[in-house]
C-alpha cells in the first residue's frame, strides 16, 4: 500500500453478487484465474466499472499494485457463502454396495441438485467389505457401518448425524430398516416396494404416521418423469374427461435369452427365488407395483376390484414370472394390467394409456419425453417435454427441450422434491410418492396374490 493512492471502499445494500466478478458465469464455473479475470473485466484499458458497491471495490483494487491477493479473498468469502447457503441435508445409505447397479441410481441422484451430502453408510454385510467401498465413495472409515442397527445407533448419537437415510435392500428388510431409523427421528427415502408384503407395509404406515417429525418417500421413479406429471395435470384439468379405461404394461427379460431350470436358476436370478428376501411375489413386488401406481397416480384413481391370474416359471421353480390383472377403479372405470419378468427379448417395456371421455393420453417409458394427447375428435397432438404446451412439465426438466432426459433425472426429481419438503415450511404441492401410495400399491399386491390363488375377483 502506497499512502498517495486515495480510494474509498463501497459496499451496496444488497451484498456481493456473483456476477459483479464474473458477469453471468455459474457458480460452478469458477475461472483459473479470477483475479485476472475480475481484473480485466473491470479495470482494464482505463474503462471504469459500473457504479455498483462490490465493482467499486474491484475499481479501487485494480488501481492498486498487488492487491490480486484481495480479490481472491472476496471470491474464496463467495463461494464459502454459497456452499453454506446450499444447506445440504447429511445422507446415510443402507444397501446399495459395489456390485448393485440401484445403488449407483440412487447415490448419482442424490448428488443432481446439491441438495445431499453422502455422509455414512453400510454396504455389505461383510464389514470389511462396507468399510473399503464406503470409503472409495469418500466417506470416513468411522462412519462406514457394519450393519444398519450401528448405523441407526451410532449416527443418532453425533452432533452431526444424519438427516435422511436412504434405503436399497431387497424388498422384505424395508419395513425393518426403516423402522430403526424412524425411531432416531432420520427422514427416510426408500427403494420400491413399499415393504415386502401387506402385514409389513401396514405396520411400516403406522409407525410412520405415529412419528410426526420425519417424512417419508418412496422412490416410484417412473411416477418423476416431467411428461408423466403433466399427464397428471392434464387428468385433474379434464383435459380428457372422466376417465374410463386404463391399461398398462411393463414387461422385462431376467432370463437373458436362456431357459431358467433348477440348474441355472439359483445363478440367474438369484434372492428373487426366497420369498423370505422378495416378498409376496417377485414380479408384482418388483415391477408390477410400477404399473399400479404409475396409473393410480397418473389417473388419481384407487382400485375397488380386481382379479389376477399369476404364473410361476414352473412347478419345480417357484417363483411368480407373469402376472395379468383385471381392475375395477372407484370410479367405475376398467383397468388391464399386463407385468412379466420372462418376457424374451423385452427390453425394459413400461407403457400406459388412459382413456376418458374427450380423449387419451399415451406415455411410453422408452420415450419418455413425448405424451401423446388424443382427442376424441381432432388431430392427435404429440405434447414434447418442457415445450409450448407441456409447460407443466419445465419445473420438472433441468436442460431445454430438444434433449433428452431420463431415468436418473427422474430419480434425482424424487430426491430433490423430497429435500426440499425438509428443509422449507411451505405449503407447496410435491408429487414425490409417500407411505400411502406405498400402503395402496401393497394391498393392491396381496388381493392380487388373493385373487389369483381362489380364481375369482377379490377386493383390494
Amino acid at each position: 500500500y502506497q499512502p498517495e493512492h486515495k480510494f474509498r471502499l463501497c459496499f451496496s445494500s444488497s451484498g456481493i453478487n456473483f456476477s459483479d466478478f464474473f458477469g453471468n458465469l455459474p457458480p460452478d464455473s469458477m475461472p483459473e484465474k479470477p483475479a485476472s479475470l475480475a481484473s480485466e473485466r473491470h479495470c482494464s484499458n482505463g474503462v471504469s466499472p459500473p457504479n455498483s458497491g462490490i465493482s467499486s471495490l474491484l475499481h479501487a483494487i485494480g488501481a492498486i499494485p498487488n492487491f490480486t491477493d484481495i480479490i481472491i479473498f472476496f471470491v474464496m468469502i463467495y463461494k464459502i457463502k454459497y456452499i453454506m447457503k446450499t444447506n445440504k441435508l447429511s445422507l446415510g445409505i443402507v444397501g446399495g454396495g459395489p456390485k448393485s447397479w440401484i445403488g449407483h441410481v440412487h447415490r448419482i441422484s442424490a448428488r443432481y441438485d446439491d441438495q445431499y451430502e453422502i455422509v455414512a453408510g453400510v454396504f455389505s454385510r461383510s464389514a470389511k467389505l462396507s468399510i473399503s467401498f464406503g470409503k472409495s465413495l469418500g466417506i470416513t472409515k468411522d462412519r462406514c457401518y457394519s450393519n444398519y442397527t450401528e448405523m441407526a445407533n451410532k449416527e443418532a448419537k453425533r452432533e452431526d448425524g444424519i438427516d435422511v437415510v436412504a434405503i436399497m435392500t431387497p424388498p422384505s428388510s424395508h419395513q425393518i430398516i426403516a423402522e430403526k431409523f424412524i425411531d432416531k427421528n432420520v427422514h427416510i427415502i426408500s427403494d420400491k416396494p413399499f415393504a415386502g408384503n401387506l402385514d409389513q407395509a401396514i405396520r411400516l404406515h403406522n409407525k410412520i404416521k405415529s412419528n410426526k417429525k420425519i417424512k417419508y418417500a418412496l422412490t416410484h421413479n417412473y411416477s418423476a418423469y416431467p411428461m408423466v406429471r403433466e399427464a397428471k395435470v392434464l387428468v385433474e384439468k379434464g383435459k380428457i374427461g372422466k376417465v374410463e379405461y386404463i391399461n398398462v404394461e411393463y414387461i422385462q427379460d431376467w432370463s437373458g435369452g436362456v431357459n431358467i431350470t433348477s440348474k441355472n436358476a439359483k445363478k440367474k436370478l438369484k434372492w428373487k427365488l426366497d420369498n423370505k428376501i422378495v416378498g409376496a411375489s417377485a414380479v408384482l413386488n418388483e415391477i408390477g407395483t410400477h404399473s399400479y401406481h404409475l396409473a393410480s397416480y397418473i389417473s388419481g384413481l384407487k382400485g375397488k376390484t380386481i382379479f389376477a391370474d399369476i404364473k410361476q416359471i414352473s412347478n419345480k421353480i417357484k417363483m411368480d414370472d407373469n402376472a395379468q390383472v383385471m381392475i375395477n377403479f372407484t370410479n367405475g372405470a376398467k383397468g388391464m394390467f399386463w407385468t412379466s419378468v420372462m418376457a424374451r427379448g423385452g427390453v425394459y417395456g413400461l407403457r400406459i394409456r388412459i382413456f376418458g371421455s374427450k380423449g387419451s393420453l399415451e406415455w411410453v417409458q422408452n420415450d419418455p419425453n413425448y405424451l401423446r394427447l388424443n382427442p376424441a375428435r381432432g388431430a392427435v397432438k404429440l405434447l414434447e417435454r418442457d415445450f409450448h404446451n407441456a409447460k407443466f412439465s419445465t419445473k420438472f426438466s433441468r436442460i431445454k427441450f430438444g434433449h433428452p432426459e431420463g431415468y436418473l433425472d427422474a430419480f434425482a426429481n424424487i430426491y430433490r422434491e423430497f429435500a426440499h419438503s425438509i428443509k422449507y415450511k411451505s405449503k407447496k404441492r410435491f408429487f414425490y410418492p409417500n407411505e400411502d401410495e406405498g400402503l395402496e400399491t401393497a394391498k393392491f399386491i396381496n388381493a392380487c396374490k388373493i385373487s389369483s390363488k381362489r380364481k375369482k375377483w377379490v377386493k383390494i
